[in-house]
């Protein structure tokens, strides 16, 4: 018997999370300079409403003494633990675990934990933890491990964003080319590699970025048929629907996962955010 644990970087669902038992680290956001717990002290819907009415959320990584305590509390319990953690390079939080682990192997030397990098965010880290929680359930703790160590790099991202204002407030692109941007409906299709948030084009249009995104996908076809995939949305179902209909209509997945991207991510990218994600290889 062993615990997987993750992080609030990960879009992952209610029922996901209590099928899987899976133990969830809150992310930070601070909002009027009063901080709240991602989905203990504040819920997604909320960032997004406070986005909407001009305040700029911003976030802060998992702080040191709550992911020693939640370590602490396995290893005196003698059970192994991995922690799938969000990107290293979008948050300092899976340094902070390392060093926190690094801490307590000194004084748990017989202990056995994991804490691994998956490089992903959002949708893509829910859909890692997902299936490494799947893959748990029929495997050893060893095998599990190496399972989730082989995943790492496979998943594509793809996302876009209602309006380039919510970037250019948290200082990811200038007052200029977000008022250009938005004049001309000019708006920014990102992925994900090595970790790190990277664009691939600009796309005019509410409508083209969104079949640019079925058209990038579909280029991944033979891979990602009957396949499984999420999609995550910044408090626009709606939207997400109708992207979830153009998805189904080029390809036939195993099954798609709809969910409300969090705080984590949602601060910065604002309300409108639009993201796949589904493995690549």
């Amino acid at each position: 018997m062993f615990k997987l644990i993750t992080d609030t970087g990960a879009d992952l669902t209610h029922d996901q999370i209590i099928e899987y038992g899976l133990e969830i680290l809150p992310l930070g956001v601070i909002i009027d300079n009063e901080e709240f717990l991602d989905g203990e002290t504040i819920q997604p819907k909320d960032v997004y409403d406070a986005m909407r009415q001009g305040k700029t959320p911003k976030t802060f990584q998992i702080e040191a003494s709550r992911i020693e305590h939640c370590f602490r509390q396995h290893l005196e319990a003698g059970l192994p633990f991995l922690y799938l953690a969000f990107s290293g390079e979008l948050s300092g939080t899976y340094q902070t675990a390392v060093m926190v682990g690094e801490m307590l192997k000194e004084e748990y030397p017989d202990s056995t934990f994991k804490i691994l990098d998956t490089r992903t965010a959002s949708v893509g880290q829910a859909l890692f933890v997902k299936t490494v929680a799947e893959y748990s359930q029929e495997h050893t703790y060893e095998e599990t491990v190496a399972y989730a160590a082989s995943l790492v790099g496979k998943i594509r991202h793809l996302f876009t964003v209602e309006s380039l204002e919510y970037l250019m407030r948290g200082g990811r692109v200038s007052k200029a080319s977000a008022f250009i941007g938005d004049l001309l409906t000019i708006l920014p299709l990102l992925t994900v590699e090595d970790g790190k948030l990277v664009p691939i084009e600009k796309v005019r249009g509410h409508k083209k970025v969104m079949r640019r995104m079925v058209e990038w996908t579909v280029e991944s076809k033979p891979l990602v048929e009957n396949g499984d995939f999420f999609i995550g949305h910044g408090d626009d179902l709606e939207k997400a629907e109708q992207f979830e209909k153009m998805v189904r209509e080029h390809l036939e997945p195993k099954h798609i996962t709809k969910t409300l991207v969090g705080s984590a991510i949602g601060a910065h990218t604002g309300p409108g955010l639009l993201v796949i994600a589904y493995f690549e290889a």
